[in-house]
């Protein structure tokens, strides 16, 4: 039987039981640290259970069913663990998103808590420690006894689309309360949570993938003219009446976007010069990158993106493929490695400089060091350097360092 009861623990790889997004091929933040967490410490891994409640469409029906058949396929075919970590499993549960009334939730705890049961048989999970990534997540602590909690914030939720704001608004203070740390993405979100509890652990970066020569150019990749690429989530927050007119300006140019579809991108897929390569695996997007003249982040400027940090910003940057970006607060910190639009330097010019590797306009006599003078002028590796001692490594070890004392 699983024993979820928390006690004071010399063990310094305590258990983690971690309420995250689906575990999918584009890994989250989240996912890059308990990777590395979970090389010596058993992980169960709970993938979403949601932000919303659902609804009778097509979409959740769908989302639905796919759940509840990667459930069942788990545990029929006795594989649910991760094939390089044996103590690393990863469960779907069917609990109720947002569960909001009381058989609801009931029913949704009694699911959840058999399906730890089953998936955790295989080895003690005593004295856990409990990470979520999700506030609504903190319904389900009580499963867990006093087992201490850590809220990881990648997001503001509270401007995030697809959410019940208000419900998990709700959730999110519940779960601050309950919460020993809240590790955030980003400096901004620090100022929404209690100072004795919050801490910054910037998203860090698979350096030696990105940064690593690659040898072949993807075959669905167009040639022959310059690429200006993007990848990731294709969602609301791309600027579309930007790229439109950016593509307008550069007909010479070809505009390649590799993700999943999540918006109507009607508008942009009108353009002949426009591709839309679908997602492809983690591992394979050094390959896109570097075949890339330039990389771009062209974001709406609303909440959301002001209070994010995306991944892909360290990732472009340990590419040493440059970067056009609107501007956003994560960019602090590497400004001078980017060129970034604004109304004095367009979209669409600012591709061109970027590709002639003209650096923003520097005021020399406000240089700190001998440092900044070679950042401009070696910009390609010095992208690179710029990134280079912020591992996933070290983000983990910083987190390890507070699951010592929880």
């Amino acid at each position: 039987m699983i024993n979820f009861e928390a006690s004071v623990s010399t063990n310094k790889n305590r258990p983690l039981i971690v309420f995250g997004e689906d575990w999918e091929a584009h890994p989250s933040s989240t996912q890059h640290i308990v990777k590395i967490l979970g090389q010596n410490r058993p992980v169960i891994w709970l993938n979403s259970i949601g932000l919303r409640k659902p609804r009778l469409t097509r979409h959740d029906l769908l989302r639905l069913y796919n759940k509840v058949k990667s459930s069942l396929y788990s545990y029929n075919k006795n594989d649910i663990t991760e094939p390089e970590n044996s103590n690393f499993i990863i469960i779907t549960p069917l609990v109720i998103p947002c569960a909001s009334n009381w058989f609801t939730l009931k029913l949704s705890k009694i699911i959840l808590k058999w399906q730890l049961k089953v998936a955790s048989e295989k080895f003690n999970f005593s004295d856990p420690i409990i990470w979520t990534s999700l506030p609504t997540s903190v319904d389900y602590l009580e499963l867990f006894h006093n087992a201490p909690c850590v809220y990881y914030c990648g997001d503001d939720f509270n401007s995030l689309a697809g959410v019940d704001h208000q419900f998990v608004s709700q959730k999110e203070k519940e779960l601050i309360e309950k919460s020993s740390y809240i590790f955030t993405a980003s400096e901004k979100l620090l100022d929404k949570f209690p100072s004795d509890k919050a801490v910054n652990i910037p998203h860090g970066v698979n350096f030696s993938l990105f940064s690593q020569k690659v040898k072949n150019t993807p075959i669905d990749l167009p040639l022959g003219r310059p690429i200006a690429g993007f990848y990731g989530s294709i969602s609301t927050w791309l600027d579309q009446e930007l790229l439109v007119n950016t593509i307008k300006a550069l007909p010479h140019w070809r505009f390649v976007f590799i993700g999943k579809i999540d918006c109507d991108v009607d508008k942009l897929q009108r353009f002949s010069n426009v591709y839309f390569l679908g997602a492809k695996p983690h591992t394979d997007l050094p390959k896109y990158i570097q075949n890339w003249n330039v990389a771009i982040l062209p974001f709406v400027n609303n909440k959301q993106i002001q209070m994010c940090n995306p991944l892909k910003l360290r990732e472009y940057l340990a590419s040493g493929t440059p970067i056009v970006t609107t501007d956003f607060n994560a960019l602090n910190g590497y400004r001078k490695y980017l060129q970034i639009a604004d109304s004095d330097n367009p979209f669409y010019q600012a591709i061109l400089f970027a590709d002639a590797e003209i650096v923003p306009a520097v005021d020399f006599e406000k240089l700190d060091n001998i440092d900044d003078l070679l950042a401009i002028t070696n910009i390609k590796q010095s992208r690179k350097e710029a990134v280079i001692d912020e591992s996933w490594e070290s983000r983990a070890l910083d987190v390890q360092r507070y699951l010592l004392t929880c």
